[in-house]
C-alpha cells in the first residue's frame, strides 16, 4: 500500500486513494487492524 511508504499522506493524497478506489475506507481500515494484530503477535485469525 503506497500510502505506508507516503510519508504526506495529507488530504489530497487521501483523495487521490479514494478517487481510484472507492472502498479506500474500508481497505484502509481493515490493512491498520492486520497490522495490529500482526503486531500484537495475534497471527491466527
Amino acid at each position: 500500500l503506497a500510502h505506508l511508504k507516503e510519508k504526506e499522506h495529507n488530504k489530497a493524497f487521501y483523495q487521490l486513494c479514494c478517487h481510484m478506489e472507492p472502498q479506500y475506507h474500508q481497505l484502509e481500515f481493515d490493512t491498520r487492524l492486520w497490522l495490529t494484530q500482526l503486531s500484537l503477535g495475534q497471527n491466527k485469525i
